[in-house]
């Protein structure tokens, strides 16, 4: 089988047949009939349209336990985006890191960068997700006596000493970034997002994302309109880069495909700062 998707993904490559399904995407039939033929591989309007595809697919949500097992495996390697986020981390710090990690699952990337961060002196990580996943991640770290990693059970627990990490996790936010900023007590004075799936032309979409246990659907943004969003509330971005590990393959529209994910550090203008 994998043959046969490799073979149907190179000729979907060619470019008169690429032209013609851009065209086909332009009317809303046309849309429909790719979507179709797409299953959860389509573009979708909404997370509601999104989850439909996605539980047409028969697999799990994001709190399945073999998701939390594959992130886990993750955290003993970097990967390449990695090196750019712990290295803005280390920036961020100033000598005293502390880190609120949204999404950040059972601790993995605690567990990833702390060989890495040692240097800098004592680490403080807090980690925040589905209560489900948290009440695993608190188990797990008392396994390994990780005791400077800690769990929230609320975004409401976040300190302004803290850098906000968010790292494959933004995508599943569905709201405006103002209200993402909105959820935290006090702005977070830096932001690193990594992992997360942007487009340079096309406008924000939704559409699935799956691994071989899970599906779930994720909003495409805007780069420009998402960095715009950011420095209305007042933060400049310092960095961009690329998190080629991560792509999504969309065969049948052409023009909304990402060929890697990417990374941004964000920090908040200090009063007076142009």
């Amino acid at each position: 089988m994998d043959w046969i998707r490799g073979t149907a993904e190179e000729i979907l490559k060619w470019p008169p047949l690429r032209k013609f399904l851009s065209g086909v995407e332009q009317t809303p039939s046309g849309r429909r009939l790719l979507n179709s033929l797409s299953g959860q591989r389509g573009v979708f309007s909404s997370f509601a349209e999104g989850w439909s595809a996605a539980r047409a697919t028969g697999l799990a949500g994001h709190e399945d336990s073999s998701e939390i097992d594959v992130h886990l495996k993750l955290s003993k390697s970097l990967r390449p985006s990695d090196y750019a986020a712990l290295f803005w981390l280390a920036v961020a710090g100033g000598g005293k890191l502390r880190v609120f990690d949204f999404g950040g699952n059972v601790g993995n990337l605690y567990y990833s960068y702390r060989p890495y961060l040692e240097d800098l002196g004592p680490v403080e990580w807090t980690v925040f997700d589905l209560p489900s996943i948290v009440d695993r991640g608190r188990r797990i770290a008392e396994e390994r006596r990780a005791g400077r990693l800690r769990f929230a059970d609320s975004t409401a627990e976040f300190s302004s000493s803290q850098v906000l990490l968010v790292s494959g996790t933004l995508h599943y936010w569905q709201e405006a970034i103002s209200e993402f900023i909105r959820q935290f007590p006090v702005p977070p004075e830096h932001l690193v997002i990594n992992r997360t799936p942007v487009h340079e032309t096309s406008p924000s979409f939704v559409t699935v994302q799956r691994t071989a246990a899970c599906a779930f659907p994720c909003l495409v943004r805007n780069e420009g309109e998402m960095i715009a969003e950011f420095l209305a509330l007042g933060y400049r971005l310092i960095n961009k880069w690329p998190a080629p590990e991560l792509r999504l393959g969309l065969p049948l529209f052409p023009d909304r495909q990402v060929a890697r994910f990417s990374g941004f550090y964000f920090r908040l203008r200090a009063i007076g700062e142009g």
